[in-house]
Parts: C-alpha cells; sequence; structure tokens
C-alpha cells in the first residue's frame, strides 16, 4: 500500500509539475529532481528504491552526487486534488532550495541565535502592528472590487508602497530594540519566506481559486507564529507577503542569490529611497497594544518554563561534556536560559566524533553560548 501510495502519487504530482511555467515564477528557475520517501521506501525519476538512512524532513539535500528535494508523504496529504496541488507548491518551495543552495545562496538564518531572539512586548507589540499592515495587503491581494484588472494593478502598486513605507519605520525600531537580532528574522524570510512566495505563485498557476484561499491561511499562521513568539515560522509567512509587496510595488530585489542583503534590506532601501520616511521618529504604542504583548510574553514564558521542568522531570541525570551542536531541526528546538530542549533531531560533535540524537533531549549550553554545549542531561 504504502509503495503504491509513492507511485501514483508521484505521477500525479509530475502531471501537475508539467504545467508550471517555472521560469515565471523566477528568473532561471527550472524543474529540479525530487524524491517522495516513507519511513521504508522512496520515489525518484519515478522509481521506488529504499529509502536511505539520512533522509529527514521535507527539505533540499544531496543524493547520488547532487542536490535534490526530498518531501516525507503521509496518505492524509494526497486525499483530494486540492490536496495534490498544495503539495506540488510544496515540492516547488523546495526546489526553489535547490536552486538557492546550488547558487551559491548565504544568507541562512543562524537558527541557534534566532531561538535566543529577545522576549520583550514592545518587540512583539511592533510585530503585531506590522501583521495588521501585512493583513491589510494580504485582504487586498484577494478583494473582489468593482473595477478593471488594470485599474486594481495600479491601485494595489500604490498601496503596496504606502504599506512598505510604513514597515520600514516599524523595522527600524526594531531593528534597535532588539540591539540588531532581527538580521536573523530577515535571513529567515530571505530563505524561507522568499521560496515560500515561489511556491505560492506555483498554486496560482494549477489552481488560483484554491491559491487566493491559502491568503487567509498565511495570515492565520502569521498571527499563530507571532502569538507562539516562534521568529522562524514567522518568517515563511512575512516573508511571502513582503515578497508580494515588493513585487506589487515595483521594488527589484536580488534574485542572483550573491547578495549578502536580505530580503528586506533589498526592499528597505529602494523604499527609502523612494519615500520621505523618518527613520530616527520614535513609534508610540497605545496601551491596548502593549496590554496584549505583554500577555502573549508572559504566556509564553510560563509555557517554556513548564517545557523546562517537564524534561528536567524527564533527564534528571547530568552528564558533562565537550561538544559542539552541528546539526538540528530548527522547528524543534527551544531555548530557555542556556538550556536547549530538541523534540526532534539533533547532531552534536563530541570530541571530532559526530552523533546523531532522535527525540526529546536535553541540553546545558555553555553559558550565552549558542553552539558549544556544556552538559547532557539523560534519564534515570
Amino acid at each position: 500500500m504504502e509503495r503504491h501510495m509513492l507511485l501514483d502519487t508521484y505521477q500525479k504530482l509530475e502531471k501537475r509539475l508539467a504545467r508550471l511555467d517555472f521560469t515565471s515564477l523566477w528568473q532561471g528557475f527550472v524543474k529540479r529532481s525530487y524524491a517522495l520517501y516513507t519511513d521504508e521506501s522512496m520515489c525518484i525519476c519515478g522509481e521506488l528504491l529504499p529509502k536511505p538512512d539520512y533522509f529527514y524532513g521535507n527539505t533540499a539535500i544531496e543524493y547520488d552526487g547532487k542536490m535534490i528535494a526530498i518531501w516525507m508523504l503521509k496518505p492524509e496529504q494526497v486525499e483530494t486534488d486540492e490536496d495534490l496541488d498544495k503539495l506540488a507548491a510544496k515540492l516547488v518551495h523546495e526546489m526553489f532550495h535547490v536552486m538557492q543552495m546550488e547558487n551559491g545562496e548565504s544568507r541562512f538564518p543562524h537558527d541557534l541565535e534566532l531561538i535566543a531572539f529577545p522576549l520583550d512586548p514592545e518587540l512583539v507589540a511592533l510585530t503585531n502592528r506590522e501583521n495588521d499592515l501585512l493583513e491589510g495587503y494580504a485582504d487586498r491581494m484577494t478583494s473582489d472590487d468593482n473595477v478593471s484588472e488594470t485599474d486594481r494593478q495600479k491601485q494595489l502598486g500604490l498601496d503596496a508602497i504606502t504599506i512598505l513605507a510604513k514597515i520600514a519605520e516599524i523595522r527600524s525600531a526594531m531593528r534597535t530594540l532588539s540591539d540588531g537580532a532581527t538580521i536573523n528574522a530577515w535571513r529567515a524570510e530571505t530563505i524561507e519566506g522568499v521560496a515560500e512566495y515561489v511556491g505560492f505563485k506555483s498554486l496560482r498557476q494549477l489552481n488560483s481559486e484554491l491559491a487566493a484561499r491559502e491568503v487567509s491561511v498565511y495570515v492565520t499562521n502569521l498571527r499563530k507564529a507571532t502569538e507562539a513568539l516562534d521568529h522562524r515560522r514567522h518568517s515563511y509567512y512575512a516573508g511571502l507577503l513582503l515578497s508580494s509587496l515588493a513585487d506589487t510595488a515595483g521594488i527589484d530585489f536580488d534574485r542572483s542569490f550573491a547578495s549578502e542583503k536580505t530580503l528586506w534590506e533589498f526592499i528597505e532601501e529602494q523604499v527609502l529611497a523612494s519615500q520621505d520616511i523618518s527613520m530616527t521618529r520614535k513609534l508610540t504604542l497605545t496601551d491596548e497594544e502593549l496590554e496584549k504583548a505583554h500577555a502573549i510574553v508572559d504566556m509564553e514564558k510560563t509555557r517554556r518554563e513548564e517545557k523546562l521542568a517537564s524534561f528536567q522531570a524527564k533527564f534528571p541525570l547530568k552528564k558533562p561534556v565537550q561538544a559542539s551542536i552541528c546539526g538540528y531541526d530548527p522547528m524543534n528546538i527551544m531555548r530557555v536560559g542556556d538550556f536547549l530542549l530538541s523534540t526532534s533531531f539533533l547532531m552534536i560533535d563530541q570530541e571530532g566524533e559526530k552523533h546523531r540524537m532522535f527525540g526529546d533531549h536535553l541540553i546545558r549550553m555553555k553559558p550565552g553560548d549558542f553552539w558549544n554545549i556544556e552538559a547532557l542531561y539523560e534519564a534515570n
């Protein structure tokens, strides 16, 4: 049954991918090789083979001497035609990561720094204000006004410039308030948000009605990520909407992957050049905005403390080590003080020997350090 699902899904995806105009999604973009896999098997190039042990998650990875996209397939992802359209778009997202890597992309976020992003209510309030602007744009993206498409796009372009100018003021304040910690969120937007945008454009080619409905899902996910203070997950949807805003406003962001500037830095540079914006004006947050932000921060602090307590109860034995982190699942790690909690996958380098660690693990990092480990904790 599992092998039949792999092959059947692969064939259905091939038909969808054949309909896409990859070059219109991104200059120079072409379809990349990909593999669908389950716990035991994979399907690549229409052939069923055993799954390599090192396949993990949904990503871009080296296989047989070249980069390919991989996707772990689950039955609930392929129940309807719309499911298959969305899965094809997700594969395009991963194929875009292949293109990024093949072209020397270097703007990857430092995830172990990103999970230590300041828990500051003012930063959360500013993010919520930005979310309001992004949601307003998303509503305009899918509005059905009784105007010609030409007039609608012209107005949308003017609106996009205005929204980006307001976001520029917000992000300038956040950069200062966070002492530059925002750079890793912006890097994540550059890597994941742009890939999400390319995937969204592919979905629009396959099923425009479904793509329009998905926009509201992106906004919901944006809000949920803010409430969870999950900056990496937030970057997927903020980066998507910022990319769309930039395209709509006629702003050119680097498409060669050679620059060290992030997506946002490209946008900001061009917005500042065309708009009269004060980057020094202090933004005033309302009592309501701050009250909401404080509630989010307090709730998340409590959740993290409770999670740490549960891990400390599960892993009471401290084992001092000389080791460093060399691999991780960025979506499933949490930092609480100098403790690192991993619930999925972690790889450590211990005296030159690499060890893979799956499932739940509790680690004590050296104080203030993002990579070097002081101790591992084990169960009784």
